[in-house]
């Protein structure tokens, strides 16, 4: 006779469902008899009942981009999203780009650098020296290329140990030749 299970993980999470054509036996200690139709997948299991996990807010450190700008003589072939989240800009600008580090929506006053990997489409990637002071940090970045240049959390974080990680929304840049 089939038998539908929850498996959880190591903290009682359940994380996947299966449905066999025979009874597991013996039980793996993971596993809990699911009824027919029930789901049960995101909830923890307390050893007797399902309970919903409680979301709790991600307090790890956001990098907010304040602004950017682009030098005097690029200025006019750039443009910048109103979420600061993408950059239309020209081959040799130069781009000044402001950031905050929030906790909580509030100000995170750190005073630490770190290097942050810009990656361009083709995997080519730049490195650039980011100096937190007071939770706020400048930094310029000259487009010498024609390259979309990206950056998300998982490459601000590939470089940092867990404790240090860092929420970020994203950035992309174009640099076109005119």
């Amino acid at each position: 006779m089939a038998a539908s299970y929850a498996f959880t993980n190591d903290v009682g999470i359940c994380t996947v469902e299966c449905e066999y054509p025979l009874a597991l036996d013996p039980l793996p200690a993971n596993a809990v008899v699911l009824k027919q139709g029930e789901t049960r997948i995101g909830q923890k299991w307390t050893g007797s009942k399902w309970v919903p996990v409680v979301a709790q807010a991600d307090q790890r450190p956001a990098i907010v981009v304040e602004n950017i700008t682009a030098d005097a003589g690029s200025n006019a072939h750039t443009i910048i999203a109103d979420n600061f989240a993408e950059v239309r800009t020209v081959v040799g600008a130069v781009l000044a780009i402001t950031v905050r580090m929030e906790v909580g929506g509030q100000l995170y006053p750190i005073n630490e650098a770190f290097d942050m990997p810009i990656t361009s489409v083709d995997g080519r990637v730049y490195p650039k020296r980011v100096l937190f002071e007071a939770g706020r940090a400048t930094f310029t970045i000259t487009m010498t290329e024609p390259r979309i240049w990206i950056v998300t959390a998982e490459m601000v974080n590939s470089g940092l140990p867990p404790e240090k990680h860092m929420r970020f929304s994203g950035l992309r840049v174009v640099a076109a030749e005119v």
